[in-house]
């Protein structure tokens, strides 16, 4: 069964919350899936960019209430 985590990075900004999201996928497993909470707007520019270059696919990016926005990420 694939496990799902959650990272929350409301607060960073850019680079740093990428970095956190390689530093986490580097312990998951093929088929897991990890949620982003962040509120760095460049995460909609830089998240596509950095699952083009690593074992990620991005699965889905929206916009919620308060300027936080949820991602979702396969482990590929």
């Amino acid at each position: 069964m694939n496990a799902q985590y959650e990272i929350d990075l409301v607060g960073y900004r850019c680079p740093i919350p990428i970095l956190k999201i390689k530093k986490k996928i580097e312990t998951l497993s093929k088929g897991d899936y990890l949620h982003v909470k962040a509120s760095d707007p460049m995460i909609k520019v830089d998240l596509p960019l950095f699952c083009k270059d690593s074992k990620c696919r991005l699965i889905s990016i929206k916009d919620e209430k308060d300027d936080i926005i949820i991602c979702t990420l396969e482990l590929i």
